[in-house]
């Protein structure tokens, strides 16, 4: 028996293939736009990426502080809140605060992009001072912080203009820095810091500011005396 198949006449193969092949290439030519409008506008060093980063930043260096806050408290419960004018941050017992012991705090290590271009931030071995990127201060007065005496502050040195000013938004709402009237090497060195007498900042346990020599700190007084 013969079976007899008709020719669909509606079946155009080569129309459909047509069809498909332009559909790709405008797809292909608008995603190309869409890439090159998006790597032009990141040229750019106010880009959209960059502001991201600063906030990622801005919310890592309050995070770490915090934790060293926390640390210290651990340290002021066992030793007693005056004890931290022997406190350092070394790995040694009892008066360190990164003593693998009691395990009161660890370093804390930033990402290099917080840091502006030409600054030191090797990570450092526990010290007297310094550890991971962060200094201790116990000779800066804050301002308008309880009594005239120093407030022990943990120091992150030589930050990005644009982080600093993020992590002052973070806390008060606005980028703007004020300027305290010593150098960055007072603040890392354990001297005065000079921020008790700017007004502006009267009442902050911490923020970031700017120095005598154009330099970005951020602060934060671990206890306010």
């Amino acid at each position: 028996m013969k079976y007899t198949f008709k020719k669909n006449a509606g079946f155009r193969p080569a129309r459909q293939a047509g069809f498909i092949q332009a559909a790709l290439l405008f797809g292909i030519a608008l995603m190309t736009a869409v890439l090159g409008g998006f790597a032009l506008a990141n040229r750019s060093p106010t880009s959209q990426t960059d502001t991201e980063q600063a906030k990622v930043n801005a919310s890592v260096i309050l995070k770490q502080a915090s934790d060293l806050r926390d640390g210290v408290a651990r340290y002021s419960s066992d030793f007693g809140s005056s004890s931290i004018g022997a406190m350092t941050f070394s790995n040694t017992g009892p008066q360190g605060l990164f003593d693998p012991v009691a395990r009161y705090a660890s370093p804390q290590i930033m990402p290099s992009s917080a840091f502006n271009t030409d600054e030191d931030i090797d990570i450092k071995a526990p010290d007297t001072l310094v550890a991971g990127h962060w200094y201790l201060n116990k000779a800066t007065i804050g301002s308008g912080l309880a009594t005239g005496s120093a407030d022990p502050m943990v120091i992150l040195p030589g930050l990005r203009e644009d982080v600093c000013g993020r992590v002052n938004t973070l806390l008060y709402g606005s980028p703007t820095i004020y300027a305290s009237t010593a150098d960055l090497d007072d603040w890392i060195g354990g001297t005065d810091g000079g921020i008790s007498g700017v007004a502006d900042i009267a009442g902050w346990p911490e923020g970031c500011v700017s120095t005598a020599d154009s330099k970005w700190v951020y602060f934060k007084a671990v206890q306010e005396n």
